[in-house]
Order: C-alpha cells, then structure tokens, then sequence
C-alpha cells in the first residue's frame, strides 16, 4: 500500500513537472509566430462595379479561414469563401520570412480615385497595422492580394 501510494506521488509530481514546461514552449511558439490576419481590401473608388471588396479573417491557431466578397453594385451578389490549406501555408510562409517591422505603416499612391485597404497581422503581442491607397505595397501584399482575390 507504501508503495502504490509513493509510486502514485512520483508520476503525478513527474507529470505536473512537464506541463509548464509544454506551456512555455507553446507560449514561445505564439510569440514568435503570426496567429491571425485581417483584410479590409476595398474596391470603393475603383470606376469598374465588377471588381470585389473583400473582407478577410485568417485564423492560423485554428487553421481556417472567412473571405466576405461584395460588390458596389447590386447586380453582383455578395458571397463567400475559404482559402484552401495550401493557401494558408503559403500566407503564412510569406509573412514568417517577411521582416515585418520594415513595412510601412501607410502606402499611396499618386492617382486619384483608388481604394484604400487595410491589413491587420497579429504577429505575437504585435499589431502591424498597413494602409494601402491603391493596392500597390511593398512586398509582401502584392503577393497577399493576389491570394487573396478570388473571383
């Protein structure tokens, strides 16, 4: 009975010692990695009615992902859809060898009548938040667009 009650004590100590241990290597993980992306890329502006705004949520922890298409004009229904697995991958290896902190915050450009899109990425306890007047940021977001704009 000595023994069972002492061979129990060992494996929950053993046990209880692993976990803050995997704890802290997930929590490093998170810091290091980007967890969540989203997209407000406006077509407002833009003289065509047949080009989208889309509405982007990437969810990388939970591996999925919402894009929420619309149009200016009512002729176009509004709809939906998921980037695929491989395109998750893809985003996220663009963003985890992209030295985020050199991007600017705000992009324009000279011509008038341009959208204006917004692209949020959660990279640990940072935000990096970019404003993009005309769709023609640096790289990265020409490559993100592209992914992203489906139709």
């Amino acid at each position: 009975m000595q023994r069972l009650i002492i061979l129990s004590l060992t494996i929950l100590s053993t046990f209880r010692s692993c976990n803050p241990q995997q704890d802290t290597t997930t929590k490093q993980l998170l810091a290091d990695s980007i967890t969540k992306i989203e997209m407000k890329l406006s077509a407002f502006g833009v003289e065509s009615d047949n080009f989208p705004s889309i509405e982007v949520f990437i969810d990388f922890v939970n591996d999925s992902s919402l894009c929420k298409k619309s149009y200016d004009n009512p002729t176009y229904k509004q709809s939906t859809y998921k980037l695929s697995k491989d395109e998750l991958k893809s985003i996220r290896q663009l963003l985890q060898t992209t030295d985020l902190d050199k991007l600017k915050k705000d992009y324009r450009i000279s011509k008038t009548d341009q959208p204006t899109s917004v692209t949020t990425i959660y990279k640990g306890q940072k935000i990096y938040v970019i404003n993009d007047y005309g769709l023609d940021g640096d790289y990265p977001l020409q490559k993100l667009y592209k992914t992203i704009y489906k139709y």
